[in-house]
């Protein structure tokens, strides 16, 4: 089964996301097909809702080149340091925005063999997880400016 992209004005974009109870393989498939349709799209990131699932599950590409899912992701910390850069989003097409956050994050979340990992992301990667975790909370890039 396909998965579609969701675009601005459809509601699942603007619903809060709930937790993931079990890692199912229900939710396993998912989040290996949302990183192959992340890649297709030209994505660097993408969440469960911009495929139309309101669950707390993003999949990301790190700058070294890994695509990692990340179940759950709770952000604890937020670094002071913070810089504007430009984003884009899959769902909403060609449409570019200045957007400014934090430099640096800490991260736990699930991998979907159920270990949990505790990450500290930069820059880039930092973004990322930031545009993406706002889309588990029903959050668009252009309530940022």
């Amino acid at each position: 089964m396909g998965l579609d992209l969701k675009i601005v004005g459809e509601s699942c974009l603007t619903e809060q996301s709930i937790p993931i109870k079990d890692i199912t393989k229900d939710i396993i498939d998912l989040s290996e097909r949302m990183k192959v349709k992340m890649v297709e799209w030209g994505g660097i990131g993408l969440a469960a809702p911009q495929v139309g699932h309101n669950i707390r599950l993003i999949v990301m590409r790190l700058s070294t080149g890994q695509i990692q899912e990340m179940i759950n992701p709770r952000i604890s910390w937020t670094s002071e340091d913070r810089k504007t850069s430009e984003e884009g989003c899959l769902s909403i097409p060609k449409k570019f925005m200045w957007i400014n956050r934090p430099e640096q994050v800490r991260v736990k979340f699930q991998t979907s063999e159920g270990k949990f990992k505790y990450w500290c992301l930069n820059k880039m990667d930092a973004r990322v997880l930031l545009h993406e975790y706002d889309h588990l909370d029903g959050i668009l890039m252009t309530e940022r400016l």
